[in-house]
């Protein structure tokens, strides 16, 4: 619920991204006072209905806490696949000392002290340093998210190819849910000092969620893996660096020999409904209207 006048709710690190976008939108949808932390002054237009913003940067702790004064809770969304990661959570855990800030969640990942997947590790460190900080804090450790398979969606719609197993099993989370139980462990008491696992209900392979595309897409849509290599080598060109790269790689490895399973109790505990299906996600996501 929204604090008292004067003092801003939730204050978001990482606003500009994806999650970050979906997180400001469910806690605006809840009526929460919102402080969007980004990167850059033209991610401001990515918030048409926000006017509370700060610019900071994750390696400048002062910058960070000023960010952060008056603020009931923040959500740090760090970057993906970033080897400062673990100084970044040490400066944001500092800042947010500083500022006094009341409570602090960290978007993890789920099975974040798993040793073959590097950026899962760097997690996990930050976890540990958050739990051993004088701060309150949540940790949220999303799944992948129903809408990662989209990025291995041929430009013809008719081919889902993932550089792994295809026939692997994942528990794929939606990322408006993902925002949504988000949003409640942020605006609602009692959810301090919790470490919470955020998957969908359904196990599915890529073969299945090609299933799942070709009805909604009403075409036929077939899952094969393609050669590591290949999707290494348009990362590089997409400007990954060479140490994100290899850590995809890495990733790609680990999810041919086992996947990304999950539960997704917790999740419906926090939506107090049954997590949306994958197959539902994606006629939502490219129906017609999209």
């Amino acid at each position: 619920m929204p604090s008292a006048t004067g003092v801003t709710d939730v204050a978001v690190i990482g606003a500009g991204g994806a999650t970050g976008r979906a997180v400001v939108a469910a806690l605006v949808r809840r009526g929460a006072k919102v402080r969007a932390l980004l990167h850059r002054d033209a991610q401001k237009a990515l918030f048409p209905d926000l006017e509370d913003f700060a610019l900071v940067e994750l390696d400048d702790p002062s910058g960070l806490a000023e960010g952060l004064r008056g603020v009931a809770t923040a959500y740090y969304i760090p970057p993906t696949y970033n080897a400062g990661e673990e100084a970044f959570g040490a400066n944001v855990i500092a800042a947010a000392s500083a500022a006094g800030l009341p409570r602090l969640v960290y978007h993890s990942v789920l099975h974040a002290p798993t040793p073959a997947m590097v950026h899962h590790v760097r997690k996990s460190r930050v976890e540990l340093a958050l739990r051993e900080s004088s701060l309150a804090w949540t940790i949220l450790q999303p799944a992948m998210y129903v809408q990662t398979p989209y990025a291995f969606l041929s430009p013809a719609r008719d081919a889902l190819t993932p550089g792994f197993d295809v026939r692997k099993p994942f528990t794929p989370v939606d990322l408006p849910d993902l925002a949504e139980a988000a949003a409640v462990v942020l605006c609602e008491e009692g959810h301090a000092f919790a470490t919470y696992e955020l998957a969908g209900r359904e196990t599915l392979s890529f073969e299945d969620m090609a299933q799942a595309l070709s009805q909604a897409l009403g075409q036929p849509v077939t899952a094969r893996a393609l050669a590591p290599e290949l999707l290494l080598a348009q990362a590089a060109q997409r400007g990954f660096s060479a140490s994100a790269v290899e850590e995809l790689r890495l990733m790609m490895a680990h999810y041919d020999h086992h996947g990304l399973l999950g539960n997704g109790n917790v999740l419906r505990m926090l939506l107090g409904r049954e997590p949306t299906t994958f197959a539902r996600a994606v006629e939502r996501d490219f129906s017609p209207s999209k």
